[in-house]
């Protein structure tokens, strides 16, 4: 990792520690406030649903106006939907503050566009990996932390800690942070998913997988609370837990492992694993008699979302132009966020039937997944360097 990178890259784990806090709580804080399954879920996807629209907008934005300007501008409105949650009452608020939060979060899109501006094609996974790495890093703590002040001090606190976090990591981005002057890009020129494909139609199988794989993370997340507390009676403390052993593993792969898998495999060899390894890991989960069974099931579906998520990564960033990396990453969150909505709407309305049915459901589009890589993506693919 490169000096000039430090401060971008302790701001995103800062800023993703915050966003891990409010995870393992707002689930029961909205349930309490009377919230049904369907409405929690639209509580969590309206983040994405705001992502979808403005990730291109900002990932664009920052190839003209640059790198910095726009990542600041991202993170003080996420420190601003904390600072919301902290305040919130009742479930309007929690809206307003899951609102901001989707403005804001294109700042990791900025992040990871930084990472590529400085990286050759041949190391681009591996540095996005490392990128990743960071990010969940800071996600280590985050549910930990969050679900211990939820039981100890109440969910205010969990919103007021966050703001303070990443309001630390603009400070460190604003007085130290260094980026890469890109090249002068045409205002006239068009951007947004409809002409990056048009100019660039390799993107568009791997746009799809973005947005199809992380539906599972996505009903993971959206659920996983209500599991633990409808088949076992846990809280916010081993969501927070649990969570944090997935960051870890995370990490791990990302920070040595991905350099290790990309010496010896194929990007769609990773690609399959990983997403298959994921299915693995939601099929269990609901069907797992313990805590232990649960870091197994947690095990499998770290591992391979932490391999597949910086190759999908890094194979997009390869197929555009060096002057089009930020549109491209936004457009690539854009495309993750249609996952992200659904997958929270559609896993709360499922588990109001059966608490199994929206992981059974998930991991078999993981594996759905990991067919149309075998059979889509071959050609599209570079062998190991």
């Amino acid at each position: 990792m490169k000096r000039s990178q430090i401060p971008l890259v302790i701001a995103v784990a800062l800023d993703l520690t915050g966003f891990g806090m409010i995870i393992p709580d707002i689930q029961l804080r909205a349930e309490a406030m009377g919230a049904p399954g369907w409405l929690i879920g639209l509580i969590l996807a309206c983040t994405f649903m705001i992502q979808f629209l403005v990730s291109p907008i900002w990932g664009a934005k920052s190839d003209l106006l640059g790198r910095k300007n726009v990542f600041l501008f991202c993170t003080i409105l996420s420190v601003a939907s904390m600072v919301v949650y902290a305040l919130a009452h009742n479930i309007a608020w929690l809206f307003v503050s899951r609102l901001l939060a989707g403005f804001g979060a294109a700042n990791v899109a900025v992040a990871q566009a930084s990472v590529a501006d400085t990286s050759d094609e041949s190391g681009r996974t591996v540095a996005l990996g490392r990128l990743s790495a960071a990010q969940t890093g800071g996600l280590i703590l985050g549910p930990a932390l969050g679900g211990f002040i939820a039981k100890l001090f109440g969910s205010p606190w969990v919103g007021w800690i966050g703001a303070g976090l990443s309001t630390l990591g603009v400070l460190a981005v604003w007085l130290f942070g260094e980026f890469v002057v890109a090249e002068k890009v045409s205002t006239r020129r068009k951007f947004g998913f409809g002409p990056l494909i048009s100019e660039f139609p390799r993107l568009l199988p791997l746009i799809v997988l973005a947005s199809i794989a992380w539906f599972s993370l996505s009903t993971l997340e959206g659920t996983f609370g209500r599991l633990l507390k409808a088949n076992w009676g846990y809280g916010q403390l081993e969501f927070g837990i649990l969570f944090s052993f997935e960051s870890v593993i995370g990490l791990a792969v990302q920070a040595v492992g991905l350099a290790y898998l990309a010496k010896y495999f194929k990007e769609n060899q990773m690609l399959i694993g990983g997403y298959l390894l994921q299915g693995i890991g939601l099929a269990i989960t609901p069907f797992v008699p313990n805590l232990f069974g649960l870091f197994v099931a947690s095990l499998f579906f770290a591992f391979g979302i932490s391999v597949a998520n910086p190759t999908v990564n890094g194979m997009c960033s390869k197929a555009v132009s060096d002057d089009r990396q930020g549109e491209v990453f936004g457009v690539i969150q854009s495309a993750r966020s249609i996952g992200f909505m659904v997958g929270p709407l559609l896993g709360g309305f499922l588990f109001d039937f059966h608490a199994w049915l929206p992981y059974a459901v998930a991991g078999g589009i993981c594996v759905g997944v990991a067919l149309i890589v075998q059979f889509v993506l071959p050609r599209h693919v570079e062998q190991p360097g």
